[in-house]
């Protein structure tokens, strides 16, 4: 049965952790004075926090832990809820087991699904593979160069319909369902660097083929696109070399190879075939 962790704020400026399989009914039980010792005379309390789980014992655990956390890291928790996106966080067999705030993900290396888009296509005759170079605010791997577009999927969301969602969103490309190849799915684990926490992730790649200069649009959190030739790219598996490629504009770029974020060694072997036949000339759309 599913249980939930929640944390109430009394009216006193207290806080207040427990665990539930009715939210409402809980919630309604405190304020009634019906529900704990420590909320009686201490109401109205109102829901500040909550975490859902696929059975009772998972919820009386993250209780427990929440209980010996000092007060600033439950604020923490309380305001990561309130700014942040919630995340469908998995077991080891890759069962759903509730939803967390993105921040608590990344802090507790929590596992979880994003998605991945591999934009491939010809610019003069030469196969290659559009990049996005993130913005130099972004918290993780400022101003990097990574893939043509990269996301969590939400609660509720299918991997597809992720992929076409992230793809509006940063770059701008308004990409039809019948456009995608799919690349398969890679779990993949690294420290998130300087921004602190650890990535745990089921990627589920997308190719889709644009040839030319596609009608990019990044957006705020995406500085521009850059096309480099599949052979360069192939070659970063093979040493540090920069890559050698072209801006949207045209102009020539140099990317120095500790400035990819994209290696992801099991995911490029598993597109690398797919990429290669969506780039023949026969393919050509």
């Amino acid at each position: 049965m599913r249980a939930y962790t929640y944390i109430l704020r009394c009216a006193d400026g207290t806080l207040y952790c427990g665990w539930t399989n009715d939210l409402t009914a809980r919630l309604a039980a405190h304020n009634s004075g019906r529900g704990a010792k420590y909320t009686r005379g201490r109401g109205p309390v109102t829901l500040a926090y909550s975490e859902l789980f696929g059975t009772q014992g998972e919820a009386m655990r993250r209780e427990a832990a929440l209980k010996r956390l000092p007060r600033p890291q439950k604020l923490a928790l309380i305001q990561s809820q309130a700014d942040g996106e919630l995340l469908t966080i998995y077991d080891a067999d890759g069962r759903p087991c509730g939803d967390r705030p993105r921040a608590v993900v990344h802090a507790q290396g929590l596992f979880h699904h994003v998605c991945h888009l591999w934009t491939a296509g010809r610019w003069d005759g030469t196969p290659g593979l559009w990049l996005q170079q993130r913005a130099f605010d972004r918290p993780l791997y400022p101003g990097g160069y990574d893939l043509s577009s990269t996301g969590h999927i939400d609660p509720g969301e299918t991997p597809e319909a992720a992929v076409l969602r992230e793809a509006r969103e940063e770059i701008g490309l308004d990409l039809s369902p019948d456009s995608l190849v799919s690349g398969g799915s890679y779990r993949q684990r690294y420290p998130r660097g300087e921004s602190g926490g650890f990535d745990d992730e089921l990627a589920f790649a997308f190719l889709t083929r644009l040839d030319g200069i596609p009608a990019f649009s990044p957006g705020s959190e995406v500085v521009g696109m850059a096309f480099v030739p599949l052979d360069v790219f192939a070659a970063a598996y093979e040493g540090a070399a920069p890559l050698m490629g072209r801006r949207a504009d045209g102009s020539r770029l140099t990317i120095p190879h500790e400035n990819l974020c994209c290696l992801h060694d099991a995911e490029w072997e598993g597109v690398r075939s797919a990429l290669q036949t969506l780039l023949a000339p026969e393919s050509a759309k």
